[in-house]
């Protein structure tokens, strides 16, 4: 058992030993916080904290076969995150091969991916108040609890069911749908649906949606006019007949607003996903993978208050009209119309 147990403590010192070197060799931590922000996002404390929640999942029992140190994983996915570079820039930059290049960067996606359940989390209780007390001292508007919209993500046209993958606005993309809250993190996520899906669709058929409808919920969803309108979610007034009509769908519009740069700071800061850069030469199922872990990265930047990049809003579509009018939903307007947008 003794030589054993020190077998096992000489492989283990080995193994730090081989990482130290690597790292060493490909030592981005040695840039000041302002250019690992500029680089890779995050500054140094963020990126250690982040590789030690990855370590369970990344981390090796042995250096063979060329498994690379956690650091250096995350900082290579960061970068192609971050910058959108081509995978063979980026191997070549950490002296790695391509392939380990893009086995890493799924894995560390992956594992990214896993940590969701505690970043973007649907709010409750307290916190919910509070989201709804921020929305009505920032445009007026009670009762919000969130921001609802979809954003067309550009993929390369996929040799499977190709034709769904193409959006309205004829190029191919995911269509993924995210609620935000008045801070612009994200809170709850759809990310599976193909380009042509209609949001009304997509949110008529997520978990959030039957979450609302059974909790009763205490406020409600914004949306544009491409989503139903519903007790729990509230799209603007399409024929504006009053005065009270203009203020409600003004104090709409300047809430939903938030939800527009949200998207526009996401796209930015990781910039694979941003148009400019082209399109992911991936699978539309990497992409999702892709997606899923920027947005648990945004979330991250976001509580840790690191300053948005410069964003380029992308023009607003006009959105597909929502194919349900709830009557109930209407009511629930019309109701919350009179009670604080009839007077000025």
């Amino acid at each position: 058992m003794a030589g054993i147990l020190l077998l096992r403590r000489q492989q283990r010192n080995r193994n730090l030993f081989i990482e130290r070197q690597l790292v060493d060799q490909n030592d981005v931590l040695r840039f000041d916080d302002k250019t690992l922000i500029n680089r890779y996002r995050l500054p140094r404390a963020m990126i250690l904290q982040l590789a030690d929640k990855l370590r369970p999942d990344l981390e090796r029992p042995t250096r063979r076969h060329g498994a690379l140190p956690v650091i250096l994983q995350l900082t290579n996915a960061l970068r192609f995150f971050a910058k959108g570079d081509f995978q063979t820039e980026i191997a070549d930059m950490s002296k790695t091969s391509q392939p380990s290049m893009s086995k890493n960067l799924t894995e560390v996606a992956t594992a990214i991916g896993r940590l969701a359940a505690h970043y973007i989390r649907f709010p409750g209780g307290q916190e919910l108040n509070a989201i709804k007390e921020a929305f009505y001292r920032h445009s007026n508007m009670p009762g919000v609890i969130g921001l609802v919209d979809g954003s067309l993500f550009p993929i390369k046209a996929p040799s499977v069911d190709e034709v769904a993958y193409v959006c309205r606005k004829g190029y191919h993309a995911v269509n993924i749908q995210a609620i935000g809250d008045h801070n612009m993190i994200i809170r709850h996520l759809i990310a599976k649906w193909p380009g042509s899906a209609h949001d009304a669709f997509i949110f008529n058929t997520s978990d959030i949606n039957t979450y609302l409808e059974e909790t009763n919920a205490s406020g409600w969803l914004l949306g544009d006019s491409g989503y139903p309108l519903k007790p729990y979610l509230m799209t603007p007034v399409g024929q504006e007949l009053t005065p009270a009509d203009m203020r409600y769908n003004q104090a709409h519009k300047k809430c939903r607003a938030r939800q527009e740069r949200l998207f526009g700071v996401w796209k930015s800061r990781w910039r694979c996903h941003d148009t400019s850069g082209g399109y992911l030469q991936y699978t539309p199922e990497k992409v999702i993978l892709f997606i899923k872990a920027t947005a648990v990265l945004h979330n991250i930047c976001r509580m840790a208050n690191i300053p948005d990049p410069d964003i380029n809003l992308e023009q607003p579509d006009e959105p597909e009209e929502g194919l349900e009018m709830n009557q109930n939903g209407l009511n629930t307007r019309q109701q919350l119309i009179r009670d604080f947008f009839a007077r000025p």
